[in-house]
């Protein structure tokens, strides 16, 4: 962050349209004999070119055109703090030498200038041909010593001079005069100094690609007969074994569609090629990679080395190469934009060589991922490198990636016991295994690795096709479809929405350009949901395993990127640069989207980034069936946003997903209160009995005494904490939809409103639910919560937000609990308010959240802490289940400092939970008018600052019948009436009508504005 707010300070300093001071000697000696000391045309000479009316006052002209690339791109040195320290001294010099600011629209290389404007080019080599042809005019009739300095897209910095004194000037001014520490590197790529015209440049250019293709052939001459006698050595040996004509007919009905007739078509087609080669002319890091790469040869001709322990950074052992396989994809992909033959063979000789190397004892129990990964690439060599392809290759690579990516076991089957993780590929060959709803089996396997290695080797092998496409229709569109109602995919925002989400959006992209093909429904919605997770700039509320808090994360930025492209959406490009920066940075493995597959991905749309990237974004965001969950902010843009996230959830597909039906979340200025816990590793006691446990969430236990036991070897009986059942994974929509473990909820009304009618100031959201299903049925009878956000209209509180919760227990004696995380490192208060209620007070960042109870027969519990000094996990107690410590390893820290638990204090099946949080300032001592309302028949709630009521009805289900309660305060306040049934209410006052008001099926609440006081709501006679 600190980074990239200096860098915005450069982006500004340059973006600014102002003036240069020329009185300053330090502009005068640097800038003087491109502006001079008096005024440029006179008046009547506007038609003359400013160059005519040139009266140099220095040695030497510098033009800095720009000096800077897009947000986090580097300029000087290797790494950020270089970059930031150059940076900073740029800024000071250039303040000290009077410069303040550059125009804000500048002109064009060799277009007429004002008296006091910089000529700011293009940063690409065809500014330089600009500037070399404008200097070269200069020049002729003013020969005083002159120099440029051009930033290209790479980072380096082109210094093109007329003369090599203004070479060594130019260098002098550079890292003398503005540059600390001579952090730069120069190099024009053609000269470093001396005029060239326009016929020279280009000359030289015509050279210089001479050159290169004489190193192409020489390279094309050398790798021939190596290509040749592998291909030999292959046959001769059988080193691939023969592919299987036929993989075998699928038990699902055919696919409806076939791959299209031409190669290329994995991914992009020939259409697209213009586009991208377009596209590779703007200037980004990954561009600049792909060139790089592209000139690059492997030393070992594609070859992968002996296997070693946790190579690469994978644990397990084996040679796999995540670097070489991106080399190759890109030797493949310049085929197709540079046209020569050398960085096709180079593909087809290094993919077998990688193939027949490839050696994975074991990965860590997931190493289809792995396999998955060169099973595509050597599908995108098959199919972007085709027309060079014999029969004999082609039949040599359908062999070596069935036999060395999908069929049969890895290297070392004894590590692991389970029978799926023996395998290569977990789903196996043909891909029969996993399911489609969650696990491994909804990641790549399939959806991605699969499904291109099908479309590329169709015109050779239909069989993988009509097997593969037909799961791919039958089984995973559907599932996928169904889940889509909702907006949103599954499996939360933490580290496997990257393995999960992008599997389905890499399906999409190859079934649109491969089979000319758009199955899934509301795939376009749901990277925009993702994004509406967005509590704060960069920050976004926890979902499922992993609980990352920061969007800058690289999986998300591809999943968008990907989506963007795939669905012509500008503003979602503009969230996605925002996400990783405008100038790329893919590389060979960032969320699964390499940098080959970026360059690809590019040319599929011709759409550019949006201006606005909340362009569309709703404030207030629902994801229906079957989740149900509401996501409210009071706007965009700033982390003062109050911020909530209210989540039902009425099925849970297990896995990554969390025993969360019924909770909440909350940012302001600060997470004040969100998921807690660490994603360990999947199945540890600290991961599944903790962080996926409803425990380290805002919502409700229930605590059945017999089923704890703290000696018990059984995580589950040991770390028994109340919480919500975890239901295991489902292999197909209709075993999904059939389960009753997996249904954790239902609906029962949602409703909210904005204060105007171009919805940009929230009101209200609101949502109930009941979660009984979430929990063991010999623990509850019901467990119903309602969740309802106000927006108050108050910069001092701007946000308030009731909570009812209604249980029944099967025993009297199982405790219900209340629970509510402390996102702070730091203690909470427990205190009273001034009307006597009992409160609870966290602060974090720079907000501040107040809970307080509205329901009396409940007392506050705390629990957490941490101990001091350096964190450790065993130490401290802010994962304490049952008076112990659920302790993680690697002193793995949510940061958090624990929770509150309020209990209910009777004996007794039923209870009943109404609590008022409201957020503001840390430090703000004033606290706002309070007050409970209870004690009523068939209604519970609150008044919050003598504005706003919100009403409970208490009954199961929505009442049809009327009730009545006492309102304190004075004047009009805006009420909000829940769990009412469908149709016309009449509402008094003190015996007054005030009229009748609508609750609609949906939602079942009713708003409307009147006096406090006696009120009764009844049902309207007609």
């Amino acid at each position: 962050m600190k980074h990239t707010a200096k860098l915005l300070i450069l982006i500004i300093c340059i973006a600014l349209c102002t003036t240069l001071l020329a009185s300053c000697d330090g502009i005068g000696q640097i800038f003087g004999g491109l502006f001079g000391s008096e005024s440029g045309n006179e008046e009547g000479n506007e038609e003359k070119p400013v160059v005519e009316e040139w009266t140099p006052k220095g040695d030497t002209i510098t033009v800095l055109a720009p000096l800077i690339t897009s947000s986090y791109a580097p300029l000087f040195g290797e790494d950020a703090d270089v970059t930031e320290d150059a940076l900073l001294s740029l800024i000071d010099a250039l303040a000290e030498l009077g410069l303040t600011g550059f125009p804000s629209d500048p002109a064009p290389v060799g277009d007429e200038i004002g008296e006091h404007e910089l000529i700011l080019g293009e940063s690409d080599r065809e500014a330089s041909r600009k500037a070399k042809e404008y200097l070269d005019e200069v020049s002729a009739s003013k020969p005083e010593n002159l120099h440029w300095v051009f930033h290209y897209y790479d980072g380096s910095l082109a210094i093109i001079a007329n003369c090599p004194e203004a070479y060594e000037k130019a260098l002098e001014d550079l890292t003398g005069t503005l540059i600390n520490d001579g952090k730069l590197s120069f190099g024009d790529t053609l000269k470093h100094h001396g005029t060239l015209s326009r016929r020279a440049y280009e000359k030289e250019l015509e050279e210089l690609e001479e050159l290169k293709n004489e190193q192409r052939d020489a390279l094309l001459a050398e790798i021939m007969p190596l290509y040749e006698a592998q291909r030999d050595e292959i046959s001769r040996t059988n080193a691939f074994g023969k592919a299987t004509a036929n993989i075998g007919a699928p038990s699902w009905s055919a696919a409806p569609t076939t791959p299209i007739d031409e190669h290329p078509r994995v991914f992009i087609t020939a259409d697209n090629i213009p586009l991208i080669k377009e596209r590779l002319k703007e200037r980004n890091v990954t561009n600049a990679r792909f060139y790089e790469l592209l000139d690059t040869s492997h030393p070992g001709g594609g070859r992968l080395g002996e296997p070693k322990t946790n190579f690469d950074g994978r644990k397990g052992l084996h040679n796999y190469d995540k670097q070489l396989l991106e080399l190759i994809q890109i030797k493949a992909l310049g085929y197709l934009t540079e046209g020569h033959e050398l960085y096709g063979y180079q593909a087809i000789y290094y993919i077998k060589n990688y193939l027949l190397t490839l050696d994975i004892q074991y990965i860590s129990s997931d190493q289809c991922r792995e396999y998955g990964n060169v099973m595509m690439t050597a599908a995108l060599v098959y199919d972007w490198c085709y027309d060079l392809l014999t029969e004999e290759d082609k039949a040599q690579l359908l062999a070596g990636v069935e036999t060395r990516t999908a069929s049969g076991e890895c290297g070392d089957p004894s590590y692991t016991s389970s029978a799926a993780y023996k395998r290569k590929m977990e789903v196996g060959f043909p891909p029969s295994g996993q399911g489609s709803v969650s696990g491994h089996g909804s990641e790549g396997q399939i959806l991605r690795n699969y499904l291109a290695a099908s479309i590329a080797f169709y015109d050779e092998n239909p069989s993988w096709w009509n097997y593969v496409a037909a799961r791919v229709y039958n089984d995973y569109v559907v599932t996928r479809n169904y889940y889509y109602q909702s907006g949103i995919s599954q499996q939360g925002t933490g580290l496997y929405i990257g393995a999960r989400h992008t599997a389905d959006l890499f399906s999409a992209w190859l079934l649109k350009v491969g089979a000319n093909d758009t199955p899934y429904v509301n795939l376009d919605k749901t990277i925009r949901s993702f994004l509406g997770y967005e509590c704060a700039p960069d920050r976004i509320f926890t979902d499922g395993d992993g609980s990352y808090e920061t969007r800058g994360t690289s999986y998300l930025a591809g999943m968008a990127h990907i989506s963007a492209y795939l669905f012509g959406d500008a503003p979602l490009l503009a969230q996605a640069e925002h996400i990783i920066g405008r100038d790329g940075g893919f590389g060979a493995d960032t969320s699964y989207l390499t940098s080959g597959l970026y360059v690809a991905l590019r040319g599929i749309s011709d759409v550019e980034a949006a201006d606005d990237r909340y362009e569309g974004m709703e404030l207030i965001q629902y994801n229906g069936h079957p989740v149900g969950q509401y996501i409210v902010r009071k706007e965009w843009y700033s982390d003062a946003s109050a911020a909530v996230f209210m989540k039902i959830k009425e099925r849970n597909t297990g896995n990554h997903e969390h025993e969360d039906a019924g909770t909440f979340e909350i940012y302001y200025k600060g997470m004040l209160t969100s998921d807690g816990g660490c994603y360990n590793s999947y199945g540890s006691e600290h991961t599944a009995m903790y962080h996926q446990a409803t425990i380290s969430h805002n919502g409700l236990i229930i605590f059945n005494p017999a089923k704890y036991n703290a000696d018990s070897s059984d995580k589950t009986v040991k770390w028994y904490s109340g919480s919500q059942n975890m239901p295991g994974e489902c292999s197909t929509l209709d075993k999904w939809l059939a389960s009753e473990t997996h249904e954790t909820g239902r609906v029962t009304g949602r409703q909210h409103a904005y204060t105007d009618e171009t919805r940009t100031t929230p009101l209200y959201a609101y949502i109930a639910g009941n979660i009984t299903k979430a929990y063991p049925s010999d623990t509850v009878e019901h467990v119903e919560r309602r969740m309802l956000t106000v927006y108050t209209g108050d910069e001092k509180f701007p946000m308030a937000f009731f909570v009812y919760d209604n249980v029944v227990s099967k025993n009297r004696n199982y405790e219900k609990r209340f629970l509510l995380q402390i996102s702070s490192p730091d203690a909470p208060v427990i205190g009273e308010s001034k009307r006597g209620l009992p409160t609870v007070t966290t602060e974090n960042g720079e907000g501040k959240l107040v809970l307080t109870l509205l329901s009396d027969d409940s007392v506050i519990n705390p629990v957490g802490g941490r101990n001091e000094g350096s964190y450790s996990s065993s130490k401290s107690q802010n994962y304490m289940i049952n008076g112990k410590q659920n302790a993680t390893s690697g002193n793995a820290d949510d940061g958090h400092w624990g929770r509150i638990e309020i209990v209910w204090e009777d004996r007794t099946k039923s209870a009943v939970f109404t609590n008022l949080i409201y957020v503001t300032d840390r430090g703000n001592e004033k606290a706002p008018d309070v007050r409970a309302i209870y004690g009523a028949s068939g209604v519970e709630g609150g008044v919050f600052n003598k504005s706003i009521v919100a009403l409970f009805a208490t009954e199961r289900d929505r009442t049809s019948a009327g009730f009545s309660c006492d309102v304190p305060g004075n004047g009009d306040m805006s009420y909000y009436v829940s769990g009412v049934s469908a149709g016309s209410w009449t509402v008094t006052v003190d015996g007054e009508t005030i009229g009748s008001f609508e609750a609609s099926e949906e939602g079942g609440l009713l708003t409307f504005t009147a006096p406090a006081g006696s009120i009764s709501i009844a049902p309207s006679v007609n």
